[in-house]
């Protein structure tokens, strides 16, 4: 899990992070009053003042749902036992009791947004468990089946209870975690619709501009980022055998085709622009997977240059090449393998070397495959 939503998902839990300001009904401490640390056990004062502005806004749900994530991290905190049952009794009166304190009578509240009670009231605050859980995992690994399994159990959660909003937020957070562009787009338009861009939590506005940065606001580029796998984009490239030193600075540029698939531009750093030809191709299979081929020149010429007039150019390894004598691998060739990271930033690809003399070369060359090294640049 990457740092920025490990601290969003550690913030939800604890109630200290995002949301609309949400607001309650005790008293506010006086301004001057000096702020004290808070008491073993108790929770941050940054996040009871919170809960105080919460009521005073008549946001009782949020103040609810901001209370019980508190609890959970602060069990033994009077005030928020207290707190708790306030609220309950503001939700149970239809927002009636605030006439005792000379507020101004609340509206009632939203019938979605009704007390969790029972076996859902267990399954929300065994959601919250599970993301927590998945936050203090130290292995990636298991961060990822944490995360997966809480994505998972919180989808049908929301399809009872849409308006869950501390629960879309930690979707959103977990999305970006997993890389998961559809489930991304979907919380974050949740929040979007609940006024989340217009909040003053940073927060929530970091959130916010990392599904944003990532384009998963935009139905149709989240989509793109689920078929293609998340390749699309330019990425660096350190290219090598085992027995030469690695060629960086390179990048390789994915994008969709015409025909709805995969095309890969060299761009040399030499140059400085991307070759008008693709050197690389991919298929979409029926399950998502990807199909690549890189297109290998296939006759040499002086120094390694390629004389093929297809050639669109791109990095090649040859063994003991000939000047204008025939390669063997050559055309479109698949790779030896492929690996994508579990976080879709980072592959590896094993190309085929090339020779003229394939009878004195060809042990020589399976033996030596060349390793392309990709990391991503930009989506």
């Amino acid at each position: 899990m990457n740092n920025l939503a490990t601290s969003l998902i550690l913030g939800l839990i604890f109630g200290l992070t995002f949301g609309q300001p949400l607001q309650a009904q005790s008293a506010n401490p006086p301004a001057d009053e000096k702020a004290t640390p808070a008491a073993a056990g108790q929770a941050p004062d940054e996040a009871t003042k919170k809960l105080t502005e919460l009521v005073h806004a008549r946001k009782y749900a949020e103040a609810q749902q901001l209370t019980a994530g508190l609890l959970i991290a602060y069990p033994h905190d009077e005030r928020l036992v207290k707190a708790k049952a306030l609220i309950e009794k503001m939700l149970a009166a239809g927002g009636q009791g605030a006439a005792d304190s000379g507020q101004p009578v609340p509206p009632a509240p939203n019938p979605n947004s009704m007390q969790l009670t029972g076996m859902d009231k267990l399954e929300y605050n065994t959601l919250l468990e599970l993301a927590r859980q998945a936050q203090q995992q130290t292995d990636s690994e298991q961060q990822r089946a944490s995360l997966g399994q809480f994505m998972g159990r919180s989808s049908a959660f929301l399809q009872k209870y849409p308006e869950q909003m501390l629960l879309w937020q930690l979707r959103a957070a977990s999305a970006i975690s997993l890389n998961d562009a559809m489930a991304g787009y979907e919380a974050g338009q949740r929040l979007i619709a609940a006024g989340a861009a217009d909040s003053t939590d940073p927060n929530l506005q970091r959130l916010l501009a990392q599904l944003n940065s990532r384009g998963w606001l935009d139905k149709q580029k989240a989509e793109d980022d689920s078929k293609y796998g998340g390749v699309l984009g330019a990425w660096k490239v350190a290219c090598n055998t085992d027995d030469t030193p690695d060629r960086r600075g390179d990048e390789e540029v994915f994008v969709k085709s015409d025909s709805g698939q995969i095309e890969g531009y060299y761009m040399h750093k030499s140059v400085g622009h991307k070759e008008p030809r693709p050197n690389m191709r991919g298929t979409i299979g029926a399950s998502g997977e990807i199909s690549w081929e890189l297109y290998l020149h296939s006759i040499s010429g002086k120094n390694g240059m390629s004389l093929d007039p297809e050639d669109p150019g791109g990095r090649y390894f040859e063994y003991n090449s000939i000047a204008g004598k025939a390669l063997y691998p050559s055309g479109w060739q698949p790779p030896i393998d492929y690996v994508l990271s579990p976080d879709k930033r980072a592959m590896t690809m094993k190309w085929p070397q090339q020779t003229a003399n394939v009878r004195k070369n060809a042990d020589y060359i399976s033996q030596h495959p060349v390793i392309w090294s990709f990391e991503k640049v930009s989506d």
